[in-house]
C-alpha cells in the first residue's frame, strides 16, 4: 500500500469542540496563576504575566475570567473544594478500627501538615482576603464563599462523626465556625514561626471540642 493509501486508511483524530478547548484554556489560565500569584503575590501578578505563563493573550484570560480577583475565587473554590473532598473520604473510611475519633485525628493532622507545606498559599489567602473584606464588590462574595465552605464542612462532620456526644460538644456548624477559625489561627502562627505548631495539636483541641464517642461524666 502507498503510503498516500495508508495516510488515508489512518483514523482521523477529533478536533476538540469550542467548549473543550474553552475548558482546556481554563486549566491552563489556572495553572499559570498559581505558579504567578505564588511567586509574585496578589497585588504583584498581573494578568499580563499569567497570560505569558499560561502562552494564551490577554484576551484569552478575560474571555474565561472577568478580573485577576475572579480568577483568584476560582483557585480559592478549588481548594476548599479539594479539601472537603479529602474530609469527606478520610471521615468516611473511619480509619481502621479506630472509629470516628481516630479519623478526626488523622483529618486534623493532615490538615495542620497542608498548612505547613503550603505556606506559599496561606499567605496568598491572607493577603487576598485583607484586601477583599474592604472592596464593597469583593467582601460579598468572599462571604459567600466562606459560608458556603463551612457549610459543607459541618455536613461532612454530621455524617462522618455520628456518634458525637451531643451533650458534651458543641451544634455541629458552629463547630465548623471554630475549627476553621482555629486553622487559619494556627496558619498564621506556623507562617510567623515556622516549627511552632505541632501536627498533633489541632486534633487534640477538634477532639476535645467535639467530644466523639466519650461518655459525659
Amino acid at each position: 500500500m502507498s503510503p498516500r493509501r495508508q495516510a488515508e486508511s489512518r483514523p482521523k483524530k477529533r478536533r476538540p469542540n469550542r467548549a473543550e478547548k474553552r475548558e482546556a484554556n481554563r486549566g491552563r489560565i489556572l495553572t499559570a496563576a498559581r505558579t504567578v500569584f505564588g511567586k509574585r503575590g496578589f497585588h504583584g501578578a498581573t494578568i499580563e504575566e499569567i497570560a505569558e505563563e499560561a502562552g494564551l493573550s490577554n484576551g484569552a484570560i478575560y474571555y474565561n475570567f472577568e478580573s485577576k480577583s475572579d480568577l483568584f475565587f476560582e483557585l480559592l473554590e478549588e481548594r476548599t473544594d479539594e479539601r472537603v473532598a479529602h474530609m469527606r473520604e478520610t471521615l468516611g473510611k473511619q480509619a481502621g478500627d479506630g472509629g470516628p475519633q481516630r479519623a478526626l485525628d488523622e483529618e486534623a493532622a493532615d490538615a495542620t501538615r497542608s498548612l505547613k507545606e503550603s505556606g506559599e498559599w496561606r499567605l496568598l489567602v491572607f493577603e487576598f482576603v485583607a484586601h477583599a473584606v474592604r472592596d464593597p464588590n469583593l467582601a460579598p462574595r468572599l462571604g459567600e464563599h466562606k459560608r458556603k465552605f463551612k457549610a459543607a464542612l459541618a455536613e461532612v462532620l454530621e455524617e462522618g462523626l455520628p456518634e458525637r456526644n451531643s451533650a458534651a460538644s458543641i451544634p455541629v456548624d458552629r463547630f465548623a465556625v471554630a475549627a476553621t477559625a482555629l486553622a487559619n489561627g494556627l496558619a498564621l502562627e506556623e507562617l510567623a514561626d515556622p516549627g511552632s505548631v505541632p501536627d498533633e495539636l489541632l486534633g487534640e483541641l477538634l477532639a476535645s471540642w467535639v467530644a466523639v464517642g466519650r461518655p459525659v461524666s
